[in-house]
């Protein structure tokens, strides 16, 4: 029943006020039940109840908007309501300051307040209103207790590496082989629910599949200097399935079933840079045990993802997915003009062609020029010199060393902020304490990016063939094999046959190893 108006309101009612902090599946069934329980208390009372109020899925106490509650006040002062029933003071409010409030209204406008549980607090009285603010205070204290008993659950979890429950984090989850019993309607009558079995996992091990997706994606940001949208394009072409997805979860917002939206740049950096994802505990934000579980990634790469995703030299402005392997960004030189032009890819009658931004020559046909530049790039990979053009590891960086001291400035953060918290030190001395360890972890951070930042090239290492390197060079994606082409040649394009590749239109030249620095 909803709330009258003021225009519709002839007499003072007697109402009811129901609120549930949580209802999952949107069907309002605990304020429901909550309206069932006032309307006979109210009728064996002889004060039937003439209109509701409710606020569904609504907490009392985190500073939630409550609609409903606020109209009911409104009503209130407006002289519409003459009592308010509920099942018990918590419903109403959690927080003694909104109490006192209320009651201040409630006996400005001679409006009764009746509870379920209690029956009438008399608010006019002292008696009257110390039980209710009692009986908020003993809501609130038994919702603290509750919050800081799983708060201590969740961080014991999390120093032992036990799972802590939730929804499966994608990577994580190998199947026991057994299973176990899940409700599917468990607020139903008995008689009613549904049960279905399903797979017991171990959330501690690694999930092969999506395991090996998350290396994939570490290992292409890494080598196309973090082109994010390049990457989903990749992800979404191959068909990879959400945890959601995969695991046939429905999604309900408000109540009504929702389509799944799919992957996206945050949620791909979320995974990627969550400690979890190198194995470490984490709780309310912090890192409490390291290696707690088997890493996907190691530390090093985590933290060379971190550097780059949070480069503000990193493009991040969406546009269009590049298809093409030398157009523009990665790109290739107009051989027709004088002004240093760069061939970008445009559609005319005969399809997509190669031509020069600046100048508007050469429309060479993309899809052969692309064919012959790969065929070359295979070639040039097969070679057993390739491993002269990948620079060499840095064997002067210490992971480790690098690892441990990141973990002491961001202890020494935290160290300050409780001295500062206890007076120890003033804000001026915080702020430069935690500017300095700002400074040097993101110092550190650059030089684990330089240590695993592996070539696109280390994979061909193994290719003798032109055919072994066409089988690796078929499994990377277009951002990477144009990074290859990057770091292979230099492409020139000249005018050539609108309808057919003349190979002498393309001028290629082979990169060539960085001479070595002979000692002094």
């Amino acid at each position: 029943m909803t709330p009258p108006t003021v225009a519709l309101i002839r007499e003072r009612l007697d109402v009811a006020y129901a609120r549930i902090s949580d209802d999952d599946r949107g069907a309002a069934e605990g304020v429901d039940s909550q309206h069932e329980e006032i309307d006979e208390d109210a009728e064996e009372a002889g004060r039937p109840i003439g209109a509701r109020y409710t606020d569904n899925s609504i907490s009392a106490w985190n500073g939630s908007e409550r609609a409903d509650y606020q109209r009911l006040l409104r009503d209130a002062a407006q002289g519409m309501v003459a009592s308010v029933r509920v099942t018990a003071a918590d419903r109403l409010c959690r927080d003694v300051r909104e109490g006192l409030d209320l009651v201040d209204t409630f006996n400005a406008h001679e409006v009764r307040l009746f509870s379920v549980a209690r029956g009438e607090y008399n608010l006019r009285r002292a008696q009257g209103r110390a039980d209710f603010i009692a009986d908020i205070n003993i809501a609130n204290k038994e919702s603290g207790i509750k919050s800081e008993r799983v708060t201590l659950a969740r961080k014991r979890q999390a120093r032992t590496g036990a799972y802590g429950g939730g929804i499966r984090r994608f990577g994580w989850g190998v199947p026991t082989g057994r299973v176990r019993s899940k409700c599917l309607n468990p607020k139903a009558p008995l008689d009613e629910r549904e049960y279905v079995d399903v797979p017991v996992l171990d959330m501690g091990k690694p999930r092969a599949d999506e395991a090996d997706e998350i290396r994939r994606w570490a290992t292409e940001l890494l080598a196309t200097r973090g082109n994010m949208a390049q990457l989903l394009a990749g992800i979404n072409a191959r068909g990879v399935l959400t945890v959601s997805q995969a695991d046939g979860r429905i999604l309900r917002r408000g109540g009504r079933e929702v389509e799944h939206s799919g992957w996206n740049e945050k949620t791909v950096r979320r995974i990627l840079t969550a400690p979890r994802i190198s194995g470490h505990a984490v709780h309310q934000g912090q890192i409490i045990k390291w290696n707690a579980w088997p890493a996907i990634l190691p530390e090093e790469t985590r933290q060379a993802l971190i550097t780059l995703l949070d480069d503000p030299a990193r493009v991040t402005t969406p546009g269009n997915t590049p298809k093409w392997l030398i157009s523009k960004s990665r790109g290739a030189m107009c051989g027709q003009c004088d002004q240093d032009g760069m061939v970008t890819v445009r559609h005319n009658s005969k399809g997509p062609v190669y031509r020069c931004d600046t100048c508007n020559k050469g429309n060479q046909l993309a899809p052969l020029v692309d064919e012959y530049v790969g065929a070359v790039a295979c070639e040039r990979l097969s070679r057993p010199d390739l491993a002269e053009l990948i620079t060499p590891p840095r064997p002067d960086i210490d992971v480790t060393a690098l690892r441990e001291a990141m973990t002491a400035f961001q202890q020494k953060k935290t160290e300050s902020s409780l001295a500062y918290a206890r007076g120890s030190i003033d804000l001026e001395m915080l702020e430069t304490v935690k500017a300095e360890a700002d400074r040097q972890i993101s110092t550190i951070r650059g030089q684990l990016a330089e240590a695993a930042a592996d070539s696109p090239l280390v994979d061909f290492l193994g290719a003798s063939t032109e055919q072994a390197a066409a089988k690796v060079w078929g499994s990377k994606s277009i951002g990477e094999r144009r990074e290859i082409v990057r770091l292979l040649m230099d492409v020139v394009v000249l005018k050539g046959d609108p309808y057919r590749l003349d190979p002498d239109t393309l001028v290629i030249t082979p990169k060539r190893a960085p001479k070595a620095v002979s000692p002094e």
